[in-house]
């Protein structure tokens, strides 16, 4: 086929049309976003205890995956579904550099796979016990120059066992 018999076709865009037809509100009311940031506010506290247990089961796992070896996979799979929630909670109470870390122990496994070897092993360690810093130090926002030394030592380690 020519580049002349090529021809581009924008499909139509009707959705706001659809949501004028079915009565949909495009504003939001701006007492319920103050509602919804203080209760969220209000859960901080909470959280730390929360994702205490949660890194206790991250933990675990992680403990488990490098001694049960024939099972390993299975194990960082479980580990895998731990740092999912913990990524995706960090953010909400303040502890955005819990979300980033999570993150990139999220990736390391996607690109590595669950069936990782010993020296990887100590890479997902790594992360783990650096998420149980980070709570522990109770480094909120960013983590400030400590946060961001972490960061590059992790991403560091990362490229020391893939290249």
């Amino acid at each position: 086929m020519s580049e002349s018999s090529v021809k581009y076709i924008t499909p139509p865009n009707n959705l706001r049309k659809k949501q004028i037809d079915a009565g949909v509100q495009l504003t939001i009311d701006p007492s319920l976003v103050g509602a919804a940031e203080s209760k969220i506010g209000s859960m901080k506290a909470d959280y730390l205890k929360w994702v205490g247990g949660d890194l206790d089961a991250l933990s675990a796992a992680c403990d488990i995956s490098i001694k049960d070896k024939a099972n390993r996979a299975q194990h960082v799979e479980t580990l895998y579904n731990k740092a999912v929630e913990i990524k995706g909670q960090g953010g909400s109470f303040g502890y955005p550099l819990m979300t980033t870390i999570g993150s990139q122990l999220c990736r390391f496994l996607e690109t590595q796979g669950f069936g990782v070897d010993d020296l990887k092993m100590d890479v997902v360690k790594l992360h783990v016990e650096t998420l149980r810093l980070v709570i522990l130090q109770k480094m909120e926002g960013d983590g400030g120059p400590m946060g961001q030394k972490l960061l590059t030592g992790l991403a560091l380690a990362v490229k020391k066992v893939t290249g």
